[in-house]
């Protein structure tokens, strides 16, 4: 059996118990069905302990569901990120880690051989130079460490922090990692540099800020190598609703983020169907490098041209050929009602925008699937006058959702619970 250990040594097995802590809170221990209840407590034991600050329990019987409650505006820092900083290590690799850098930070150069005696002499501790020559190099890599050659050997010299070697930059630096943190992808390298550096963020809060995004980074990192490098990839996705697990060849061409739910969407061109697709982020479980597409920069065009007649993330289905037209008029009281007006210009996405009769606005938009505007235009319910669509399939499912809805609102509500249920059921997309 194996023993229980605080500290992962692969982020992606602990990625999905998180989101599911943080997003499906109402799940108790029977509903994690891909692993062993061993496991379920393992995981939930590492969360308690990682996040005990924003732990909740709530009971339903004598089922107990343990979730996360956290609020973006109130937080210095994404608590989120702590389950990255919980990675294992082994003993010798966390000692040599400290004894380098307490006998380099005087900042004068040694050579390896140096090294290996000096660590011995003061700290009683014997590494073989090979050892010593990995985490130099690991220190080098990561911009700690500066190596020049001279003579026969190689001298290394531990770089100064920027606070230490300019002073005068503290606090600007401090400003801009602070922000950083909060705002820009990969953000907890951030907050392991405030943390680094001793420092704290006291400047900024963000009413919007999706803590989520932090546990797809690791895969966001291998997306934007390969599109940095123009590879194919494959991708093993698991499905949301059914959990099944599929692999994908696809090339990577951008990555797009909703602005009303935060969630993340690969842009590719997938090679099994020769078509562009997308695929959200939170379910890519995998990604692998392939080899470099030569036709990269022809999928990166046709991106671009088809791109502007996409309302959201859909490029369409194989049976849709030639972009779709949704046409709708908009009644308001223009003088007291401009912010419906405004809100047109604002959320419409390039759609045309003409006056066709007093207090009467006609909004037409182009896009390759027709159905993503629905919730959209629903949200205007009670002021529209008039809806077409060029698929008879968009235009008949908006007019049996009114007519569903209006069955439900025009009697009593004991008996109108049932329909709404089923609408909910049926229409999983509605706003």
């Amino acid at each position: 059996m194996s023993e229980y250990k605080e500290l992962i040594r692969q982020f992606d097995k602990i990625r999905s118990y998180v989101r599911d802590f943080y997003v499906y809170g109402f799940k108790t221990r029977e509903d994690f069905h891909e692993k062993s209840g061993r496991t379920y407590d393992n995981h939930r034991r590492r969360m308690e302990s990682w996040f005990s600050d924003y732990i909740r329990t709530d009971r339903n019987g004598h089922k107990k569901s343990v979730f996360l409650t956290l609020d973006s505006s109130r937080m210095p820092v994404n608590p989120l990120y702590q389950a990255w900083k919980s990675k294992t290590f082994t003993d010798n690799d966390i000692s040599l880690r400290f004894l380098l850098s307490d006998l380099l930070a005087d900042g004068r150069p040694r050579s390896l051989e140096r090294i290996a005696d000096e660590i011995q002499e003061q700290y009683c501790c014997l590494f073989d130079t090979q050892t010593i020559r990995r985490k130099l190099a690991f220190f080098e890599k990561e911009g700690l460490m500066e190596r020049k050659k001279e003579g026969r050997q190689y001298l290394y010299r531990a770089i100064p922090a920027l606070p230490l070697a300019h002073p005068e930059l503290s606090l600007p630096l401090w400003l801009c990692v602070s922000f950083f943190q909060g705002v820009a992808p990969f953000g907890f390298i951030g907050s392991t540099i405030l943390d680094f550096w001793g420092k704290k963020n006291k400047y900024f809060r963000f009413r919007s800020d999706y803590l989520i995004h932090t546990l797809e980074d690791e895969i966001l990192l291998s997306l934007l190598q390969a599109m940095e490098q123009k590879r194919q990839i494959t991708i093993t996705i698991t499905g949301s609703k059914s959990h099944r697990t599929a692999a994908r060849t696809v090339t990577p061409l951008k990555i797009l983020t909703g602005t009303q739910t935060g969630r993340r969407y690969l842009c590719a061109r997938q090679e099994s169907t020769r078509r562009l697709s997308s695929f959200r982020l939170d379910s890519i479980r995998d990604v692998k490098l392939l080899d470099p597409d030569s036709n990269y920069d022809t999928w990166q065009k046709h991106f671009r041209d088809h791109f502007p007649q996409v309302w959201g993330v859909s490029f369409g289905g194989p049976e849709r050929k030639q972009p779709e037209t949704v046409t709708m008029e908009i009644c308001l009281n223009e003088p007291e009602e401009g912010f419906i007006l405004n809100r047109l210009e604002r959320e419409g996405r390039g759609g045309a925008i003409r006056p066709v009769a007093p207090g009467v606005y006609e909004y037409t938009r182009v896009c390759v699937d027709a159905a993503e505007l629905l919730p959209w235009i629903k949200s205007f319910t009670g002021r529209i006058r008039r809806f077409s669509c060029t698929n008879p399939a968009v235009e008949k499912r908006f007019r049996e959702d009114m007519e569903l809805m209006k069955a439900c609102y025009l009697q009593p509500i004991s008996s109108a619970i049932p329909r709404l249920q089923a609408f909910s059921l049926i229409r999983g997309d509605m706003p």
